[in-house]
Order: structure tokens, then C-alpha cells, then sequence
């Protein structure tokens, strides 16, 4: 079946490799082909075209684990959300509720509980200061917009 991949790993598609699927759970991968960006991949277990129509439309992941070892060192973005945004000198700026893939850099969607105003943070090392995990916080400094 063809796979719409949005994934930036290379080689995420291959023969032995894990994925979960929606409502099925998880698949290894028999073989594939075609290209990177649209590969068409075989499920071990699954031969018939019935079988493939029941993957039709649902979305593949990869467990946490294979996701953390491609991330090397970095944070997934299932890691930042959920973390509070506060400035260096410890403002409260709302908590991390989505992040978006803009072109080359990702942006940090911020929103204070209860107000629908959002702060878009550039994913920067000179925005995003300290990522603190264990504190569930990140320190950032938000930049300014000019008048």
C-alpha cells in the first residue's frame, strides 16, 4: 500500500522495521518500494488487498523509542507540549499547546489557560533558551515585534 510519509528520518521505511497503526496496532514491515516520499511498503501478515483496505486512511507511527533515537539528543515534539513557557526571569507565559511545522523552523504554540490569545514562538536557540523536562518548563525569550 502507499504510504504518505511525513517523516524527515531517512530510511524510516524499511524492510523489518516497527510502526503502530490506528486501531490495529502494531506492523513490521515486509518490504518496501518506490520512493522515500511516496513509499510502498508491504506488512508482514497482510497480503490481500482486503488487508490493505483496512489500513486505508489510518495514521502510522513509531514507537516512542525508535522516535527518541532518530530525535539524537533533541526533543520530540510530543516531549514540549504540555511544558510551561517562562521567560528568564520567571514570567508565566502560558503552556505549550501545539507545534507547528512553518518551512524550515518549527513554531511553539503558547495559550494562558482560559484565553484563546496564542504566542508563536520560533523554534530558536535564541527563543528557546532551556528545555527542562524534568521541571516541566521551557525558558524562552520571546522576541519583539517591531512598531
Amino acid at each position: 500500500m502507499k504510504v504518505e510519509s511525513r517523516t524527515d528520518v531517512a530510511g524510516r521505511f524499511r524492510k523489518g522495521a516497527r510502526v503502530v497503526c490506528d486501531d490495529v496496532g502494531e506492523l513490521v514491515i515486509a518490504s518496501v518500494r518506490g520512493t522515500a516520499d511516496v513509499p510502498i511498503v508491504r506488512f508482514e501478515g497482510r497480503t490481500t488487498r482486503t488487508d490493505a483496505e483496512r489500513l486505508r486512511g489510518k495514521w502510522l507511527r513509531v514507537p516512542r523509542t525508535e522516535a527518541r533515537k532518530a530525535a539524537r539528543g533533541g526533543f520530540l515534539w510530543g516531549d514540549l507540549l504540555g511544558l510551561r513557557a517562562v521567560t528568564p526571569d520567571g514570567v508565566e507565559l502560558g503552556t505549550v499547546r501545539e507545534v507547528i511545522r512553518a518551512g524550515e523552523t518549527d513554531v511553539l504554540v503558547v495559550r494562558r489557560e482560559g484565553s484563546p490569545d496564542e504566542l508563536l514562538l520560533p523554534a530558536l536557540a535564541s527563543v528557546v533558551r532551556e528545555v527542562d523536562l524534568s521541571g516541566g518548563r521551557l525558558v524562552v525569550v520571546p522576541q519583539q515585534v517591531a512598531e
